[in-house]
Parts: structure tokens; C-alpha cells; sequence
């Protein structure tokens, strides 16, 4: 039996919403491990390449966070070495900035709205709770965008720091 030409459109919708999806998820892992490989290893709180593990689902959920706090961890551990490297010492703003973990926050809201829509899938939706989870998903899309730009900006500032 042939599949007909709406299965065969079905099948190609289906892989064109997939990819989409895991395109820029490659793109955004790819970010993280190449902000991690700009911080010498002696001031890495985890190895580039275990940011990949947020692949594996429900493990994923629960590693981002990690790898999200780690990052942030990692950049101040970089940031005091470029201190101590430092002969003529520090700006006002960069030693404001040496205790900030600038990724934290925004990385932690963006992982904590995407438990949240994880967990609409394992409710019963109304149209009430499926408009609430739509400005989650909505607001999480918002802050992963937000949070990959911060990392880029910081693996800029990592690579290029400022005296």
C-alpha cells in the first residue's frame, strides 16, 4: 500500500516542526559549550561537552539547571583569575562586575518556565489553563532567547576582557 499524498504531507510537516525545534536547540547547546571552552579549564565548574546531556530527556530538564549554574559559576571563577592576572588592576565597573553571575538569573527563569510548561502537558487543559500556558511557553521562548544572547555577549567578554 502507498501512502497517500496528505500522509506524505503530514510526515513532512511533522519533520519540518521537528527540526525547527532541534536546530536551534543544536545552536544554543553549541553556544553554551563554546562560552565554556572560552574559561581556561582551571576555572571550569563542568566540562564543555557534558552540556550536551541536556539532550537526554527528563534528565535534560533537570542537568539545565546545572549546567546553566555552572556556567554562571565558571565565568566569576574566570573573571577573579583575570583580576589576580591583572598589573595595572581594575575599573570601578570591572570590579563591581567580578562577584556577578551574569547569566544566572535569566538562565535559571528560562529553565524554571520550561518545567512549568513541561508540566502542562501532564494536566487536563481548559481554556483557561491553556491560555496561562501559552504566556508560559510564550515568556520561556522570551528568556531562552534572552539567556543565549547574554552567553554570547559573555563569551565575548570572556575571550576579549576588558582591563
Amino acid at each position: 500500500m502507498h501512502p497517500t499524498t496528505d500522509q506524505n504531507s503530514s510526515v513532512l510537516l511533522n519533520l519540518l516542526l521537528l527540526l525547527s525545534f532541534i536546530v536551534p536547540a543544536v545552536f544554543f547547546v553549541l553556544t553554551q559549550h563554546n562560552t565554556l571552552k572560552a574559561i581556561r579549564p582551571e576555572n571550569r565548574l563542568l566540562s564543555p561537552g557534558l552540556v550536551w546531556l541536556q539532550f537526554i530527556p527528563f534528565f535534560g530538564q533537570v542537568w539545565q539547571f546545572i549546567v546553566v549554574s555552572r556556567i554562571a559559576g565558571s565565568a566569576v571563577r574566570q573573571r577573579m583569575s583575570f583580576r589576580d592576572d591583572s598589573i595595572l588592576g581594575l575599573t570601578h565597573e570591572a570590579a563591581a562586575a567580578i562577584g556577578k553571575q551574569p547569566t544566572l538569573a535569566m538562565g535559571i527563569t528560562y529553565c524554571t518556565l520550561e518545567i512549568i510548561n513541561l508540566l502542562f502537558l501532564f494536566t487536563t487543559l481548559t481554556s483557561t489553563t491553556q491560555t496561562i500556558q501559552g504566556f508560559v511557553a510564550l515568556a520561556q521562548i522570551i528568556c531562552w532567547i534572552i539567556y543565549w544572547v547574554q552567553l554570547g555577549r559573555l563569551k565575548i567578554q570572556l575571550t576579549h576582557p576588558l582591563p
